[in-house]
């Protein structure tokens, strides 16, 4: 019974070591309501992402695909991601009800990593080309439809009321306006190697099968 009970500490420790390597996320969402009345908020991936599938009354961000070593190069609005590259995806999105008006401005995000690109061009084309990769597991994306993405001078850092953002390190400040269909964007962040942050737990494993060897020694 004793080593039944002496394995089943080690098992959990190390199941505590690999949970520990849990990679980047998005860590918060602030800012004012929307015209919906609706407040930003972190949510678990949605089972579809297609157009109506998944709907809101503010924006809402949720966590993707996490320490993905991409397999290829990846488009993004600020230029190409280089295959070979540890990331984590992370998607944005505001999307109402049929065509109904929804705007909510100056909405800041931050992750944990910091941002490397963002894929919000108009047609989600570059969100397309990557989703079988850094979409989350489980959720059905669509193809590239007109109108996905952000729409005007979306990344030049000038706030008119519309769809806009800008970002520096891991925050990103948002603000999108939707009818029919709604806006979503990917951003991508930088992942981080998980060993260090777990050694602590390692550390942890390794003094409890310290201990568990000594008291056995004790005890024979």
């Amino acid at each position: 019974m004793r080593n039944i009970i002496n394995r089943g500490l080690v098992a959990l420790v190390f199941s505590g070591f690999l949970v520990g390597s849990v990679q980047a996320a998005i860590i918060s969402a602030s800012g004012g309501t929307s015209s919906a009345t609706g407040l930003a908020s972190i949510v678990a991936a949605p089972a579809d992402v297609s157009d109506d599938a998944a709907i809101n009354t503010a924006q809402q961000g949720f966590d993707e695909a996490q320490g993905v070593v991409t397999s290829q190069a990846f488009d993004t609005d600020q230029g190409t991601i280089a295959a070979g590259t540890r990331v984590d995806s992370h998607m944005i999105f505001l999307n109402s009800q049929g065509n109904t008006l929804i705007t909510h401005f100056n909405v800041e995000w931050t992750f944990s990593g910091a941002i490397l690109g963002i894929m919000a061009d108009i047609g989600g084309t570059d969100e397309a080309a990557s989703s079988a990769e850094l979409g989350a597991a489980g959720t059905t994306y669509p193809s590239a439809f007109a109108n996905r993405g952000l729409e005007g001078d979306y990344n030049d850092g000038v706030f008119a009321n519309n769809d806009e953002y800008s970002f520096i390190g891991n925050v990103l400040t948002l603000s999108m306006k939707v009818t029919e269909p709604g806006d979503w964007i990917r951003v991508v962040t930088v992942s981080a190697v998980p060993l260090p942050a777990a050694l602590p737990l390692y550390a942890a494993g390794v003094a409890l099968l310290g201990f568990l060897g000594w008291r056995k020694r004790k005890l024979s």
